[in-house]
């Protein structure tokens, strides 16, 4: 980092800083959160919604005007300095920023509206190397009435206060680590959508979105005293997974527990089902022109789990694989496909991104299999599509695999009499949804459904399925 990047992030920390200093009384006990609405491009626009707010020149503490709802403004960046051009005006004003828009009146509803979405809090916009850095700053359980509708979803109160703590855990566990924000919007950090989001949870005068953060303020997961990165996922696919054979490090809180609630999601069908089985079907021909090996010969799978080693005295990380073992969920550590013109393996995680799957909870069919079945009045016809129900007696069921195949078909009598191999199809057959790290979302609504607490909820995936007594749900952020 050059002088000047080191002393714009000092003058950064100082801004907020300054912030905090002029945090509203009724948020002094909750943390601020930066979010980062924009990172790049060169111009800004925003307006008032709802309540009072005063534009400020930061660097100066000039202030700018009152803001009036309705009213649009426009800020650019060029060189190192920011354009302001105000309602009505054409001829822009030159400030060295960051540009604050900071609420007026503590306590009300305050909302500022930017790029078709209203938020609460304060927003920041500065100049960062000739580019805009589009701030959200407000205090950490205003920022979550705004993250676990679009995270966890439904309605249940225990599944979302579990997700209210974890949430409120993990965007804590990130504060600092970025000079410049400490979270984002989307599902890289966690899935953010302001005001906007919130009320769309409210239904009749109640939100459950809000109580669900309202009865867990302040409650956040340590382990051995420190705050928990409390990651998770979509689906686990009936077992979470270790960290290290996912991500880097083993955490003692990121444990592989059996999950076998994951499977509501296919109780409540439709796109949820699809979180918990799943099928992707490639075309030979497609999938080697993905990862240009040639024409593919083999592909090879290993589900080994890995040790992760440290030299005390370098500290350099060392990675591998334990042969003879298998994770505890099941899931590919390592894929590696072998074609004419080479080879490519990929390794944990990073086995779904040239693939594009769900989760690495999978097993691939080699060429598939086209399925032929008999119907009742004797005719034979091939069974079309690629996910295939099951029905064994009164009981449904899925297959994961189409070697499972039962011999009667959606319970009709229809009798398979066949299937031929055919080598141009490619199809990975899986579960779950995510990488499959902490708490499992559907899973997490399952237990709900059957009466487990938030509490109970959260135990169950961060605590290695055993009471060590080093996990604790700490009131007051940890402090």
């Amino acid at each position: 980092m050059g002088v000047w990047r080191k002393l714009l992030a000092a003058f950064f920390f100082l801004f907020i800083a300054g912030l905090f200093a002029i945090a509203p009384a009724w948020s002094a006990e909750a943390p601020l959160i930066r979010v980062a609405l924009q990172n790049g491009g060169g111009d800004a626009v925003f307006r008032v919604d709802h309540g009072s707010y005063l534009l400020i020149d930061q660097s100066t503490g000039l202030r700018l005007g009152t803001l009036k709802p309705g009213e649009t403004w426009r800020v650019a960046a060029t060189g190192t300095v920011l354009l302001v051009v105000a309602p009505g005006e054409e001829t822009p004003r030159i400030y060295q920023g960051p540009i604050v828009l900071q609420e007026e009146r503590q306590g009300g509803l305050n909302l500022f509206y930017f790029k078709g979405i209203r938020y609460r809090g304060n927003l920041v916009i500065q100049n960062r190397e000739g580019s805009l850095l589009v701030i959200n700053l407000l205090d950490i359980e205003r920022y979550l009435y705004g993250v676990i509708g679009r995270e966890m979803g439904g309605n249940n109160l225990e599944a979302l206060s579990a997700q209210a703590v974890a949430s409120r855990s993990y965007a804590l566990s990130l504060k600092g680590r970025n000079p410049w924000f400490d979270v984002g919007t989307d599902t890289a950090t966690q899935v953010y959508g302001g005001y906007t989001a919130e009320i769309a949870y409210g239904m009749n005068g109640n939100n459950p979105v809000v109580e669900a953060v309202d009865r867990t303020r302040g409650e956040v997961l340590t382990y051995d005293g420190k705050l928990v990165n409390a990651v998770y996922h979509s689906n686990a696919g009936g077992h979470t997974e270790d960290s290290e054979n996912v991500w880097n490090d083993p955490l003692p809180y990121l444990r592989a527990v059996p999950s076998p609630t994951d499977a509501y999601a296919d109780e409540v069908g439709g796109w949820a089902a699809e979180t918990y089985r799943w099928v992707k079907t490639f075309d030979k021909s497609e999938l080697e022109a993905i990862l240009g090996v040639g024409e593919i010969k083999e592909i090879r799978l290993s589900r080994e789990r890995t040790r992760v080693t440290r030299n005390p005295v370098t500290g350099k990380v060392v990675r591998s694989f334990i042969p003879g073992t298998t994770t505890a969920s099941g899931r590919v550590t390592a894929l590696t496909v072998v074609g004419t013109k080479g080879t490519k393996s990929y390794y944990r995680d990073q086995i779904r991104a040239p693939f594009g799957l769900k989760s690495t909870l999978f097993d691939i069919d080699w060429g598939g299999r086209q399925i032929y079945v008999m119907r009742n009045d004797g005719q034979v016809q091939e069974l079309a599509g690629e996910n295939f129900w099951v029905l064994g007696g009164a009981a449904r069921m899925s297959t994961l695999n189409l070697r499972e195949m039962r011999p009667y078909v959606a319970g009709s009598g229809n009798r398979v009499v066949s299937w031929d191999a055919f080598s141009d199809k490619i199809v990975f057959i899986g579960k779950g949804y995510g990488h499959g790290l902490g708490m499992s979302q559907w899973g997490a609504r399952g237990l709900a459904a059957q009466g487990y607490n938030y509490r109970e909820i959260l135990e169950i995936y961060y605590n290695q399925g055993k009471r060590d007594g080093k996990l604790k749900i700490n009131a007051n952020y940890g402090r």
